[in-house]
């Protein structure tokens, strides 16, 4: 264990010890003002006559002990963490590579809001499902780019969902091969762990063999699914113009560009991969993939942060405690004991 660091989980917390700061300046100006005023009232031989039991040594120790509390509750709410443990983690899963169609085409709302947000939404929700497997995001449209790398973090696939729109990609068109060949690449080179594919799209503008590429990955031992995002009818395609005004995309010839989901290039895909084929359900896929063999990944490690604030709290309830025991004022039993006057 290697316990050379020391950090704050949330720094930004350690703002409010400048309200313990605050009150210290206002206690000490509301004790000038009492000193002041105790002055027109008497001398200090006097006072101690008149206020026999006033202390001005215990409203200070008191005041001290709660300012303490504050800042020791302040630095325990910051959650202080100490040293650094490595830990061996191993998980059982497979491989998942999710392909996902960012062509203008998605913008379609016959779903709500529309397809991508709705593949987004639901890609994001099966990540949750997933967090024992290993994870790799592609996009297509008319070209594939692999978005993340195969990984165990889902906190990153999430995180590079949300930033995928229908201008990542700016060539058009729905290049499924192209897909399915990025996904390949995606895969870690071990023979051991199963590996899938779920290709989300409408299907329309197919442009290149994507059958075919779905039947060389099954031969590989990569099993393909495919979900269908939309309906069978055709339905605009909305997009905004430069004054951020929601028009729909237009042919050469004016006319509206409609566009409809096409579940048959969907099917044989799915069929040709050895996998299922689902309309904007992703049950029937996710049932498929715990039925998978599981394999073991290789070790990984991560940085775990001992946890230190009990310490900060445990003194702060201390001072808090010694603050409520003291009284503000001289104790009438012992205020009269003077031990330079004991006989012995």
């Amino acid at each position: 264990m290697n316990e050379s660091n020391f950090r704050f989980a949330y720094p930004d917390h350690l703002y409010a010890l400048i309200g313990v700061g605050v009150c210290i300046v206002v206690y000490i100006l509301y004790r000038i003002i009492e000193k002041r005023k105790l002055k027109q009232l008497a001398d200090k031989e006097l006072l101690s006559v008149i206020l026999p039991n006033y202390s001005r040594f215990r409203k200070h120790l008191k005041f001290v002990l709660f300012a303490f509390a504050g800042v020791f509750f302040i630095i325990a709410w910051a959650q202080p963490q100490y040293g650094v443990k490595q830990q061996n983690v191993k998980k059982k899963g497979v491989e998942i590579a999710i392909a996902l169609d960012v062509s203008n085409s998605m913008l379609a709302e016959d779903i709500k809001p529309n397809r991508i947000e709705k593949a987004k939404f639901s890609i994001q929700r099966i990540i949750n499902k997933l967090e024992q497997n290993k994870i790799s995001i592609i996009t297509f449209a008319g070209e594939a780019y692999i978005q993340l790398p195969m990984t165990t973090d889902v906190g990153a696939s999430k995180l590079f969902l949300q930033n995928i729109s229908t201008n990542s990609i700016d060539k058009q068109g729905t290049a499924i091969g192209a897909a399915i060949s990025k996904c390949m690449r995606s895969f870690s080179g071990n023979d051991k762990v199963a590996k899938t594919i779920i290709i989300i799209s409408d299907g329309e503008n197919h442009e290149d063999d994507a059958v075919g590429m779905a039947q060389q990955a099954r031969e590989k031992g990569v099993i393909i699914h495919t979900v269908g995002m939309g309906t069978t009818n055709g339905v605009p395609i909305p997009m905004k113009n430069s004054y951020g005004q929601t028009t729909f995309m237009m042919d050469r010839n004016g006319s509206p560009v409609t566009t409809k989901l096409n579940e048959q290039m969907l099917q044989e895909i799915a069929a040709a991969g050895g996998g299922i084929y689902s309309r904007e359900d992703f049950s029937p896929i996710l049932k498929a993939l715990d039925d998978m063999e599981k394999s073991d990944f290789e070790a990984q490690e991560f940085n775990v942060y001992n946890e230190r604030f009990q310490v900060f709290l445990l003194l702060g309830l201390v001072c808090l405690l010694l603050d409520f025991c003291i009284l503000d004022r001289k104790n009438k039993w012992l205020k009269n004991i003077d031990v330079f006057k004991i006989k012995i």
